[in-house]
């Protein structure tokens, strides 16, 4: 736990017990956007579920004193056919990285986006990408995240060549 011995921050790693926790705090996150309760349990579930238990969803936290979370980093470890991008066949995703406005500027995102970082990295993981927020962002690049292309997503539903029925080919 590098990173909380630089800054003094607490850091741990996020276990099932921290579900409810992780969940308001992420919600903070989204800056009253309007959340399902589908949404809500099937996010608390799957942390309850996955924490400590899947090795490919890791999770740190900054403990605050009255029992909640000050903040917290979530990344997911993907596995893929290795190349020259990819040279441990794994690559990772930070999906969450958030913390309450009653404990920022205090290092806290920093010191768990940071371990996050160093345990993926110790995993194998490279690249490690993120989307940020424009109050992330120089934290982000503070740590060595630049910005690369944009890539686009094909989300079930969407309307397009794959709406096509597939017809098998003969070969000649």
């Amino acid at each position: 736990m590098e990173a909380a011995r630089m800054t003094g921050s607490p850091v741990r790693p996020a276990n099932p017990e921290d579900a409810d926790k992780l969940l308001r705090l992420r919600v903070a996150a989204f800056d009253g956007t309007q959340l399902t309760d589908d949404w809500w349990e099937t996010f608390r579930n799957d942390m309850r579920d996955r924490l400590g238990t899947d090795p490919d969803l890791l999770a740190f936290v900054v403990p605050a004193p009255d029992g909640t979370l000050a903040s917290c980093a979530i990344g997911i470890v993907y596995r893929c056919y290795r190349g020259p991008t990819h040279p441990a066949g794994q690559w990772a995703r930070i999906h969450t990285v958030a913390t309450h406005p009653a404990h920022r500027r205090h290092g806290h995102a920093r010191a768990v986006t940071t371990t996050l970082v160093h345990t993926l990295r110790q995993r194998g993981c490279d690249p490690i990408e993120l989307r940020a927020t424009k109050a992330g962002t120089p934290l982000y690049r503070s740590l060595g995240f630049d910005l690369v292309d944009n890539y686009m997503t094909l989300r079930s539903g969407a309307t397009g060549i794959l709406d096509t029925p597939i017809s098998p080919k003969t070969s000649p």
